[in-house]
């Protein structure tokens, strides 16, 4: 069940005068009432057919926060494609702490009761089929996002076609070895001190950033190195030929947690302006049709 709640509107010298959403409520099968935020494109019309965009927040944030930062709108105008913002549930019984409005157990990956917020993402998606012309889904996020866009890309059944998170991202056997091929694109800076890229001990249980995304070349079947290319003084790519599903991530020299090509969101982390992570993920998604 959805019901508009209202209209919002944002705008800075980030983002284009016309980034009117939508904030929504859904009710899904557990009975919450949970928020998201819907954008159509400028000149989207009833009946038109278009790809939706899933944009996850990190831990702390809101949809609103993800919505000013990943700063997608000027892409989706261009492109026509439909934004989804949706926002973690912000009441755990469970957790009083300062990262509770994370997404459900993030991180815990081999301790994680995935379903709660698993099956109100997979609902909405079919809500959103029901309701529009949709083509493929995509599924991308910051931190604590990016977790949950890979908690979905393990699924063994995802209506996502490609993913693509953003300073956090994992992938552990006993979850995702039943998951198809899947595109998988990150970024990742080796001065993140929230997400070291080094990997983290207790309570999260971490890999080194390059052994999640080995482990995901493999899975997808890739060639066991990948080519490391440069694009900036500050900026690599890493790619891995002959697999069934694109696997490949970029290294930010110096970078910290932040999205590249976006606004800066903490004191004495830098975040890169060679790369736009925002129109680099949108090239991506499109090889997947």
């Amino acid at each position: 069940m959805v019901s508009v709640l209202f209209m919002g509107q944002l705008a800075s010298s980030q983002t284009p005068d016309l980034t009117d959403y939508e904030t929504r409520a859904f009710v899904g099968s557990a009975g919450i009432e949970r928020k998201y935020l819907l954008r159509l494109p400028v000149g989207f019309l009833a009946g038109d057919c278009a790809n939706v965009v899933f944009d996850f927040h990190g831990a702390t944030g809101t949809a609103e926060g993800e919505f000013r930062y990943s700063n997608f709108p000027l892409i989706a105008d261009r492109e026509g494609f439909v934004l989804v913002h949706p926002d973690a549930n912000k009441h755990y019984v469970d957790q009083d702490h300062p990262l509770a409005t994370y997404w459900n157990s993030a991180w815990e990956a081999v301790k994680r009761e995935r379903d709660y917020d698993v099956n109100f993402i997979l609902e909405l998606v079919a809500s959103l089929q029901d309701e529009f012309c949709t083509q493929q889904f995509y599924a991308t996020g910051m931190s604590a996002g990016g977790d949950i866009s890979s908690a979905l890309a393990c699924l063994a059944d995802t209506p996502f076609a490609a993913f693509a998170p953003v300073s956090y991202r994992y992938y552990y056997t006993e979850e995702c070895a039943d998951a198809g091929p899947r595109p998988m694109l990150s970024f990742q800076g080796d001065a993140d001190r929230i997400v070291p890229i080094e990997g983290s001990g207790t309570p999260w249980f971490d890999p080194p950033m390059q052994e999640i995304m080995a482990r995901w070349a493999r899975h997808n079947g890739c060639a066991s190195e990948p080519t490391q290319s440069r694009v900036s003084t500050e900026v690599l790519h890493y790619t891995w030929s002959g697999c069934t599903a694109a696997t490949e991530w970029y290294l930010i020299e110096g970078g910290g947690h932040t999205w590249p090509g976006g606004p800066i969101s903490r004191p004495g982390s830098h975040v890169t302006q060679d790369i736009s992570a925002s129109e680099l993920i949108w090239t991506f998604f499109q090889r997947y049709p």
